[in-house]
């Protein structure tokens, strides 16, 4: 089969979602912009910030893609074939991902920007929201970890990685002072950092920079580190200054990245090499293939986001649908891109330059070998090695725009949720980047990281739940919300028994502490669903 195929039906699909179901959900919401949004009426200039719709649906992208929507559909494939991989994210990603962020963003801007945490607290019970906090802030600090370290792993094994990514943050500081105090025309100014961050990216092949570090771990920890003092900066630093110009410029990479990608699909069109369906496999279909594929469909982390520094700089309502639903349809675009990448720009099987073999390296060379593989045998002036390093600064960009913002957010649970009377926002953003730093330079997260998967997905349907509370409180249905709670709520339980229980699962392994943690998280999501499942039967 054609892998242009897939990239047609996608296309037709998500843009009739975007139009239609995006419509439905904007008019159930009752969006008005006679509402004004929290950004619009505090001005603290930190955290509060009104932004333009371009640079806002850039920074929530940037913020929500990370590494998930590579990472989850390169394993589902590898796992289950890349039609049911395929199916999950065009369905997830309209009918529930889409429409989590969407929801989540505007319950979210109509509770003073606070977190979905704050309204679960508020609108379900007060043991379930702390609960659900100090369970957020463990899943961010995890995210920061993880990140990291893959950030820093893919800067060591391409040190031509350095020139770019410095380049960018120096241009976004730029670009954002220049925007908010100088009022320079945003386009012109886009226009221009992008074409001088791509001379960088060409600059950083010729010269890549190797720190003078001989021991493979110290010169990993030092990446690590300065991963981590970036990520501080961004945390406490005006929003528009650094954070939001960055994601902003990153999302413009990630489209033109995109848009390449696909001119070539169609110029190459490449055959698919990957079958179709696995069966027999070492993990059933359902559950795992959702909480597998987690970010590209449906994630919990998107719903943090938008109500977390999104909800902080949405300047009208109905800029909403374009932040909120808008991006995770990208995002699913993404999620696909990758899928197609992977299962025809690699022949399968074993031996030299195959999925498998190349998947033993990491996933960032997996998929920056296939984007190059195709990209730079049809683009003219890109050779296949510089169109593979376009690849790795896409990718590596998103996970330290994920990075930087999970330390805000990290902040955001602290200060409003888990300790309120906590308002230095330099302690705050310590109380969450100590712990994963110590994590992430002992390599102590490794077993931990194994249950993000099915706590990301608890977290959504968490979410889905509490903003139902909210919504049915203002006299607005919820049903189009509720039931994709419970399919993500019944579908992550049932994973979370499966983990734990099978043969070779948690405690055949030996890993009591998975284990317990996994059914911690059960009960958690039994009880916040009771909780959640009474008060909407009596408020309606």
């Amino acid at each position: 089969m054609n892998s242009i195929w897939i990239l047609i039906l996608a296309a037709v699909w998500f843009y009739f979602g975007y139009r239609i179901y995006g419509k439905f959900i904007e008019k159930r919401l009752k969006i008005n912009d006679k509402n004004k949004t929290p950004a619009s009426l505090k001005k603290e200039g930190v955290d509060f910030s009104a932004s333009k719709k371009p640079f806002l649906i850039g920074h929530h992208f940037a913020s929500i893609a990370g590494a998930g929507p590579i990472i989850g559909p390169i394993l589902a494939v590898f796992y289950f074939g890349w039609a049911p991989v395929v199916a999950w994210v065009l369905l997830g990603a309209v009918l529930i991902g889409a429409m989590h962020d969407y929801v989540s963003l505007i319950a979210s801007v109509r509770n003073k920007a606070k977190s979905v945490s704050v309204i679960t607290k508020k609108y379900l019970s007060s043991k379930a929201g702390w609960v659900f906090g100090a369970m957020i802030w463990l899943t961010l600090v995890l995210i920061i970890t993880v990140f990291s370290i893959s950030a820093a792993d893919s800067i060591v094994g391409k040190p031509d990685l350095v020139i770019p990514l410095l380049a960018i943050t120096v241009l976004a500081m730029v670009l954002g002072l220049g925007i908010k105090k100088y009022n320079w025309d945003y386009k012109i100014s886009s226009i221009a950092a992008i074409t001088i961050i791509f001379f960088f990216v060409w600059v950083g092949h010729i010269f890549p920079i190797n720190l003078p570090v001989d021991n493979p771990i110290l010169l990993r920890n030092v990446w690590i580190t300065m991963i981590f003092l970036y990520a501080f900066a961004a945390s406490v630093l005006p929003v528009w200054f650094l954070l939001r110009p960055r994601d902003y410029l990153s999302s413009i990479q990630m489209i033109l990245i995109l848009i390449l990608g696909i001119v070539a699909f169609f110029i190459v069109r490449p055959v698919i090499n990957a079958p179709a369906y696995i069966s027999g496999g070492v993990f059933p279909l359902w559950p795992i293939l959702f909480i597998t594929v987690a970010c590209g469909a449906v994630s919990g982390f998107h719903g943090l986001v938008s109500s977390g520094t999104t909800s902080k700089q949405l300047a009208k309502e109905s800029h909403g649908k374009s932040v909120g639903y808008g991006s995770m349809i990208l995002e699913g675009t993404l999620a696909i891109l990758v899928t197609v990448v992977v299962i025809s720009g690699l022949k399968w099987g074993s031996g030299s330059g195959s999925f498998q073999e190349i998947l033993g390296q990491g996933w960032i060379v997996l998929f920056s070998t296939g984007f190059g593989n195709i990209v730079g045998s049809v683009i003219p002036f890109l050779s296949i090695g510089i169109a593979a390093l376009l690849g790795a600064f896409m990718v590596n960009q998103f996970i330290l725009t994920s990075v930087d913002t999970s330390a805000r957010l990290g902040r955001f649970v602290i200060s409003e949720h888990l300790a309120p009377k906590l308002k230095n926002r330099f302690v705050t953003t310590l109380i969450t980047l100590v712990p994963a730093w110590l994590l992430a330079v002992t390599n102590s997260y490794e077993t931990l990281w194994r249950l993000f998967g099915t706590s990301n997905q608890l977290i959504a349907s968490i979410t889905m739940i509490g903003v139902s509370a909210f919504f049915i409180s203002k006299k607005i249905k919820v049903k189009f919300i509720i039931i994709p709670a419970i399919f993500v709520l019944v579908t992550t339980l049932s994973a979370l028994l499966f983990l734990t229980f099978r043969a070779g699962g948690y405690i055949g392994e030996g890993e009591y502490l998975l284990a317990g943690i996994s059914m911690l998280m059960f009960i958690l999501g039994l009880y916040v669903a009771k909780e959640g499942f009474d008060i909407l039967r009596k408020r309606k």
